[in-house]
């Protein structure tokens, strides 16, 4: 018997189609049928179609869905699920599905650089792929991964490093986790053990957070116009190790004195926050006395998702604190 793959979409360029100049590429629902030809064969394929949106309007109840229709599918007996999905913000669909997947077979995320009309479209291969990592004996217990041009990443690692190659995604730090073969993964690592899970399920809208990006001349004086009181948590993308210039501490110890939740991000790539290199005035020892918290190898867009999935389920400030510490550098 043939092994059965759950295929969950919510659109992106995999399932979109240009116009006869190459131009325009919007949602085509035709796409879907014809790319899920490419695939059949080697697995028993179930559609799922969710929606048909770009990554850019997608919210926490399609994520929600998603986990309902994936949870019910393995319940189900299905070996694995691919959940296909635009790229823009394919990485942070990841994220916060990775933060509750709660079952071992294994749930992929994948998509396309190129639309379905195109004579060099990529959504074929990586959806190949995307399926033949859902029955890998050894993705079994990964969580949630995410894959692409023949790799295999772990969905607290990967980050979208390009706005146009088909090699769009990487990991940082680590590099990819495997190469997907057609009888299993070629893992390059060892991954670590998962973070810890969210209870409960997604909200229908998540707490607003802003992020604000620290650098040259930047006091972070928009602050001056938010309330504390209007704001449920903030995220700075800071310099270096995680720094903000010295007149921003005032604002930001404001906010922290109200009660507003204050994490801070390293703005370069790699690397990520420090907590005790620097103890200048808006250094990262200087946040942290302030009680700031700092978000590790996290980036900003991923660590405001996990500020407001806590936030979501009002967690303890020890609580929070204790899920950033999972992501120290």
């Amino acid at each position: 018997m043939s092994p059965r793959v759950a295929l969950l979409s919510l659109g992106g360029t995999i399932f979109m189609t240009q116009d006869a100049s190459g131009a325009g590429a919007r949602p085509d629902d035709g796409a879907g049928e014809r790319l899920l030809a490419t695939a059949a064969g080697e697995v028993e394929l179930t559609p799922v179609p969710l929606a048909n949106v770009s990554s850019s309007d997608v919210r926490p109840h399609h994520l929600r869905a998603v986990l309902e229709q994936a949870r019910a599918a393995v319940d189900g007996g299905a070996s694995g699920v691919v959940l296909t999905h635009g790229t823009d913000t394919l990485e942070e669909t990841a994220f916060v599905l990775e933060r509750c997947w709660d079952r071992e077979a294994p749930l992929v995320v994948t998509g396309a650089m190129r639309p379905a009309s195109d004579v060099g479209a990529d959504g074929p291969a990586n959806l190949r792929d995307a399926v033949r990592t859902a029955t890998a004996p050894s993705a079994r217990g990964l969580g949630v991964l995410v894959v692409f041009d023949g790799h295999a990443h772990l969905a607290d690692r990967v980050t979208k490093a390009s706005s146009r190659s088909v090699s769009a995604f990487a990991s940082v730090p680590s590099g990819p986790l495997a190469i997907v073969a057609q009888d299993d993964l070629r893992l390059l690592q060892r991954p670590l053990p998962r973070a810890a899970r969210c209870p409960g399920s997604l909200p229908d809208r998540l707490p607003a957070v802003p992020v604000l990006t620290a650098g040259l001349d930047e006091d972070l004086s928009l602050l001056d116009h938010l309330p504390a009181e209007e704001l449920r948590g903030l995220v700075v993308a800071g310099v270096g190790m995680g720094h903000v210039s010295p007149a921003a501490m005032p604002r930001l110890r404001r906010l922290l004195a109200a009660g507003v939740p204050v994490v801070v991000a390293a703005r370069p790539g790699t690397g990520g926050t420090s907590t005790h290199h620097y103890a200048y005035p808006g250094s990262e020892v200087d946040l942290l006395e302030a009680g700031a918290v700092m978000a590790g190898l996290l980036p900003a867009a991923k660590a405001r998702l996990l500020l407001q999935l806590l936030l979501a389920e009002e967690a303890s400030p020890e609580a929070r604190r204790a899920s950033f510490a999972a992501f120290a550098s």
